[in-house]
């Protein structure tokens, strides 16, 4: 996915994958699934635990936020952040 196409909420991250404009490779479906599933774990835990749960490497946690369009596993974060906030809200 390109940059200026980066998701912006949680909701686009979801709808472009149902629309299959986002397609991963099986370790970086793993964990997508983790954190869209469980964004409100997600949020919390480091790119490590997260590694650890999905049985991949940090890096591979970390791939995922450019694969999004995203620059930073940080900005990817954010994302769940404001989600939670939202929800609450």
């Amino acid at each position: 996915m390109e940059e200026s196409n980066s998701v912006k909420t949680l909701q686009e991250l979801k709808r472009d994958i149902a629309k299959r404009q986002i397609t991963f490779p099986d370790t970086l479906e793993r964990v997508a699934r983790e954190i869209i599933d469980r964004p409100e774990t997600a949020v919390f835990e480091s790119a490590a635990t997260i590694a650890k749960r999905c049985n991949v490497s940090v890096t591979t946690v970390q791939r995922l936020a450019p694969h999004l369009g995203l620059r930073t596993f940080a900005e990817l974060k954010a994302i769940l952040r404001d989600h939670i906030r939202d929800r609450a809200a």
